[in-house]
């Protein structure tokens, strides 16, 4: 399977209509109902709707809605069809999916808000507090996301999300691509800024190995 990213605008949509009702399980259903505010359950809802409709889409033979499991740190699996993997992320009213044949993340951040000079300095390392210092004034809100969203991505597939120390990486923003640069570990990953739609918004994928992201892996495709 190569890497197919969805995305879908949850403005106006109900999703607990019955339409929607093959593709949502019933624990995912209870658990919306957690949610206090109606646009957070239906985002809630709406993730895993884009979920089934990317696997369905995908032809990859299994029964929807899709049994998957989390592992210690929250991040969604296939346990009965591992060479399938998955992620998603919504913010605003945009929901985005990504299947993969490999360890995948993606993240996705609506970029209205200016962000504070105490998340900068939290957020970003010294490499990239450089970078980003030397940036135009009104570049600096667009690049805060660029990084915000890639290490996002980068976290969600190494599966710890932010378990793993900000500190042990950083963001090279200096090539054509940005790229992961580790401070230990072994393990190459690869990511991309991708073309969205909105533009008030900002996505990133992040993969596992070496091998870089091919134009149609980056792709995103609308539902």
């Amino acid at each position: 399977m190569r890497t197919r990213i969805y995305a879908m605008n949850t403005d106006g949509k109900d999703y607990t209509d019955e339409c929607y009702a093959p593709y949502l399980t019933r624990s995912r259903k209870d658990e919306s109902l957690k949610r206090q505010k109606p646009r957070d359950r239906q985002l809630y809802l709406a993730a895993e709707v884009l979920l089934n409709r990317a696997l369905e889409l995908s032809d990859a033979g299994m029964a929807i809605p899709a049994v998957y499991s989390r592992n210690a740190y929250g991040k969604p699996y296939l346990p009965l069809h591992t060479g399938i993997h998955i992620n998603w992320s919504h913010s605003g009213t945009w929901v985005i999916c990504v299947l993969s044949d490999r360890e995948v993340g993606i993240d996705l951040q609506m970029t209205g808000q200016e962000p504070k000079e105490a998340l900068v300095r939290r957020i970003l390392q010294p490499e990239e507090l450089s970078f980003y210092r030397q940036a135009p004034v009104q570049q600096k809100k667009g690049l805060f996301y660029q990084y915000w969203t890639i290490k996002e991505s980068f976290l969600k597939a190494a599966g710890t999300g932010f378990h793993m120390p900000l500190d042990t990486f950083y963001i090279c923003m200096e090539g054509e691509v940005p790229e992961i640069v580790q401070r230990s570990g072994e393990v190459p990953y690869v990511c991309q800024l991708l073309e969205f739609a909105d533009a008030d918004y900002t996505a990133a994928l992040c993969l596992k190995g070496n091998r870089p992201v091919r134009a149609d892996e980056a792709r995103v495709e609308y539902l």
